[in-house]
Parts: C-alpha cells; sequence; structure tokens
C-alpha cells in the first residue's frame, strides 16, 4: 500500500472535497494529521485513512426484536475511518482489497444508515453488517443512526 506523504496533500484534499457531500466533516487538519502518522493511504487515486485500536473497545449492539449483545473490538484490530475515490471505476475496491490483504487483520467500520450507495460497496467487498450504532451532539433527541460492517477474511500466517 502507498501512504500519503507530505507533498501529496493537495492531491489528497481535491479528493475529498471532490466528495464534501459526504466528508462535511472531513477538515484539512485531519487530512494533514492522518498524513504525519501514516494512516492515510493514497493509491491510484484512492484515499483510505484508518488506525488500529490499542486497547478493546466494546460497543453494545442491538438487532430488532433480539437482545442486545456486545461487539469487542481488540487490539490491533483496524478501524476504517474513510475511503474515497477520484474515480468510479473499480479503484476503490480493488484499493479496498489490497488494503485487507495488506493489513491481515480485522477491519471494523461505522457507515450511515441512509448511506446505501456505501453500504452496497462495503458488501460487494466482503464486509458483513453486524451491528447498529448512533452518533449525536446533543443527547438522543438527535441521533444520527449508523451501520457497523466487519471485514474477517483473515489469512493465517504460519
Amino acid at each position: 500500500m502507498i501512504h500519503a506523504k507530505e507533498n501529496n496533500f493537495d492531491v489528497v484534499k481535491d479528493i475529498f472535497y471532490q466528495h464534501k457531500e459526504l466528508f462535511p466533516h472531513i477538515r484539512t487538519d485531519y487530512m494533514r494529521r492522518m498524513i504525519a502518522s501514516g494512516n492515510l493511504i493514497l493509491d491510484n487515486d484512492v484515499i483510505i485513512t484508518y488506525n488500529y485500536y490499542k486497547r478493546n473497545y466494546k460497543l453494545v449492539k442491538s438487532s430488532m426484536g433480539e437482545m442486545s449483545q456486545k461487539i469487542i473490538m481488540q487490539p490491533n484490530d483496524c478501524i476504517l475511518h474513510q475511503i474515497a475515490a477520484k474515480n468510479r471505476n473499480g479503484s476503490a475496491s480493488e484499493a479496498l482489497q489490497r488494503f485487507f490483504k495488506w493489513t491481515n487483520r480485522r477491519v471494523f467500520l461505522s457507515v450511515r444508515s441512509d448511506n446505501v450507495i456505501a453500504k452496497a460497496f462495503y458488501e460487494r467487498n466482503d464486509m458483513k453488517l453486524i451491528g447498529k450504532t448512533s452518533w449525536t451532539k446533543d443527547g438522543v433527541k438527535n441521533a444520527l443512526p449508523g451501520d457497523i460492517y466487519l471485514y474477517d477474511n483473515v489469512e493465517e500466517v504460519l
């Protein structure tokens, strides 16, 4: 995987700004921090931002009609933050598949429940819907519903 360098900043910014409706919260200081930390991939005009969990992270998932249960992300599991492509030519799927092989660990992500295009993309790329979440700034009054996906086809290394 090719990680972005500071001299790639303008390309990264252009791709994110091309998708401003999907990433209104992405600021230039975040882009610079992700590049500096080595957690922003720029591969064939596809951006992937990610990080690794440092400790167990528990999330209560709820399913319609079922009791709630916990999803436990473990140290070294990957959290995929964003994926964005300059073009809709299959390059995002190719980059994501290379990322799965490169990281060789479980990959989690959350996405807005109403983002049907992204959810279909993740499902086409072997990710499974495993739970629900929500984000809020002002309590439960204006909670934004989200879905949690997992890629768990990790190859064992002998």
